[in-house]
C-alpha cells in the first residue's frame, strides 16, 4: 500500500489539473469577456483621463560655516514648511487644485538637498510653480546669507585693525624697554611681560584670520541655489498608459479564471439539484 499511494496521488493531481484545464476551456467565454472588459476599461481610463505633468528640481540649502550648524534652514523643516504652504492638502478634507507641490523631501544621505516635485495640468504650470517656490526660498535665504557674510566680513576687517593697533603697541613697548632695561630693570621686566602678552594676542589674531577667510569661502559658505535647471516635462507623469493596459490585461485574465470556476460551480450545483428533484 505504501508503494501504491504516491502513484495514486500523482494520478489524482494529473486528473485535477486536467479537470481544471477542461473547466477553463468550457468556460473560456467568461475569460474572454472579462479580459476584453478590463482591457477596454483600462484603455478608456488611460486615454480619456486628463494628463498630469510633473516638474522636478533639487534645491541645495545654503550655509554660513562648516557642518549642519551653519545651514540657513534644516532640510526637514524646509520640506514641511513648503508642503504646508504649497502642498495638495490645504486642511482636513480640503484639497488644493493643481498646480501644487506634490513632494518636498530631503535627499537620502544628503542633509543639505531637498527634492522638489510640482504637479500641474500643463507642463508650463508645473514649471511656473516650481520656479516661484524655488525663487521664494532663495530670496528668504539670501537675507540670512547676506547677514552672515556681512558679520564675518566685519570681523575680518576688525582683525586687521586690531592687529595694527597691537603691532603699534608692541613697537612702543619695545622702544620703551630699550630705554629702561639699563636704568630701571624692574620696570623693564614688566614691559617685557606686556610685550609677551601683545605677542600672544597678535599670534591669536593671525591664527583666526585664515579660519574666517575659509568660512567665507566655498564650500563652507554658499547661497541657497538650484542643482540643475527646471526643465519643461515632455511627457505626462500620469496616467502611464502602458502600465495601465498591462495591469488591466492581468486583472482581466485573473478575474476571467475566477468567473469560470464560479460558473462551473454554479452549473454543477444546479445540475445536482435537478437530479435530486
Amino acid at each position: 500500500m505504501t508503494s501504491i499511494q504516491p502513484e495514486t496521488t500523482a494520478q489524482d493531481d494529473e486528473i485535477s489539473l486536467l479537470e481544471l484545464w477542461q473547466i477553463l476551456c468550457r468556460r473560456k467565454l467568461w475569460i474572454v469577456v472579462s479580459f476584453l472588459v478590463c482591457v477596454a476599461a483600462g484603455a478608456a481610463y488611460a486615454f480619456l483621463k486628463s494628463p498630469v505633468y510633473e516638474a522636478s528640481v533639487k534645491l541645495r540649502i545654503g550655509q554660513a560655516g562648516p557642518g549642519s550648524a551653519g545651514l540657513f534652514e534644516v532640510a526637514e523643516e524646509l520640506s514641511a514648511r513648503l508642503v504646508a504652504r504649497y502642498g495638495e492638502d490645504v486642511a482636513d478634507g480640503v484639497k488644493r487644485e493643481r498646480p501644487f507641490l506634490k513632494r518636498a523631501t530631503p535627499q537620502k544621505g544628503v542633509t543639505t538637498t531637498v527634492d522638489l516635485v510640482a504637479e500641474a495640468d500643463t507642463p508650463q504650470d508645473a514649471v511656473t510653480l516650481l520656479t516661484r517656490i524655488s525663487d521664494e526660498v532663495r530670496k528668504e535665504h539670501e537675507n540670512i546669507f547676506e547677514r552672515n557674510v556681512k558679520s564675518l566680513s566685519e570681523r575680518l576687517n576688525n582683525l586687521d585693525v586690531q592687529r595694527a593697533a597691537l603691532q603699534q603697541q608692541y613697537a612702543d613697548a619695545s622702544a620703551l624697554f630699550d630705554q629702561l632695561k639699563l636704568r630701571d630693570p624692574v620696570q623693564a621686566a614688566l614691559i617685557m611681560q606686556e610685550r609677551g602678552r601683545l605677542t600672544t594676542s597678535i599670534i591669536g589674531l593671525d591664527a583666526e584670520k585664515p579660519a574666517l577667510v575659509q568660512r567665507l569661502s566655498p564650500p563652507q559658505t554658499l547661497p541657497t541655489e538650484l542643482l540643475g535647471e527646471i526643465n519643461t516635462p515632455r511627457k505626462p507623469a500620469a496616467p502611464k498608459k502602458g502600465l495601465v493596459l498591462a495591469l488591466a490585461a492581468v486583472l482581466g485574465l485573473m478575474a476571467g479564471v475566477m468567473l469560470a470556476f464560479v460558473a462551473e460551480y454554479v452549473a454543477k450545483a444546479r445540475s445536482g439539484a435537478d437530479q435530486r428533484g
